[in-house]
């Protein structure tokens, strides 16, 4: 049985003398690990579509337990990528963040956002910590962990600097977190431990933009720089807490930028 689809190459694992292993986020598969017979010889047809960060498509087929590759075409390989180191390690931790999410059920959203983002990167017209935090809380509403910034949880209060609770995934405002620094928490019924960033107006505003804009605009946005290093620091704590575990690619892309 043969399977068209498109697919974002995620990881590359080297097999014998010149077979790979692909691990791919597909339109119509979800995550899939597929061989790539020969792919690493010069002379290979499909070598330039089986590289990590190219988006091709593929013709499948089964054999065993196992998918292979038949025919495979670049469709975008996001070449400016490689233009920086900074941007290279910041596309790698998005791929990470795909492969780990990522299930054999397909979402389009996922995918799209992805794309977009490497896109974004590829082409140098948006910044990189803004599309690194776009991305982050976005991927993080399309898995389920939508926050809720638009008004303070425990009072309903909507102007002023808010405190956002990385764990609970909700705001509150200057006088409910100093209650909450009391022991008399609106927060204390959703979870135990708080992990907390301050919040502007403009990075508030930056979170729900983020949230619910079109993907074709999701970058099209601008707050001053002190307001960006908030909403980025928060993205970054938010996404990684909320999906309990940590990258090395991550890890990566902040040494670089230091």
């Amino acid at each position: 049985m043969l399977h068209e689809v498109k697919g974002l190459v995620l990881r590359t694992t080297d097999i014998g003398d010149a077979d790979r292993m692909l691990t791919v986020y597909t339109d119509g598969l979800g995550l899939i690990s597929v061989k790539a017979r020969y792919s690493r010889s010069l002379k290979s047809r499909i070598m330039p579509a089986t590289m990590q960060f190219c988006y091709s498509s593929f013709v499948l087929f089964e054999q065993g337990d196992r998918m292979k590759i038949k025919e495979a075409s670049v469709i975008e390989s996001f070449y400016g990528l490689r233009d920086s180191i900074e941007a290279l390690a910041l596309g790698a931790y998005m791929l990470e963040v795909l492969a780990e999410v990522g299930t054999g059920d397909p979402d389009t959203e996922l995918l799209r956002l992805t794309l977009n983002s490497l896109y974004a990167i590829s082409n140098g017209k948006s910044e990189l910590h803004k599309v690194k935090a776009a991305f982050e809380i976005r991927i993080a509403a399309i898995l389920g962990y939508m926050p809720d910034v638009h008004t303070c949880h425990g009072c309903g209060e909507r102007e002023g600097d808010f405190y956002l609770d990385i764990m609970a995934g909700a705001a509150l405002c200057r006088e409910c977190y100093r209650k909450s620094e009391r022991n008399d928490a609106p927060l204390s019924d959703i979870h135990e431990s708080h992990i907390v960033y301050i919040l502007s107006p403009a990075a508030r505003t930056a979170f729900e933009y983020c949230i619910y804009a079109p993907l074709e605009r999701l970058f099209s946005f601008s707050i001053p720089p002190e307001d960006m290093q908030l909403f980025a620091r928060a993205t970054e704590a938010y996404l990684v807490n909320q999906l309990e575990r940590g990258f090395k690619t991550l890890d990566f892309y902040n040494e670089v930028k230091r």
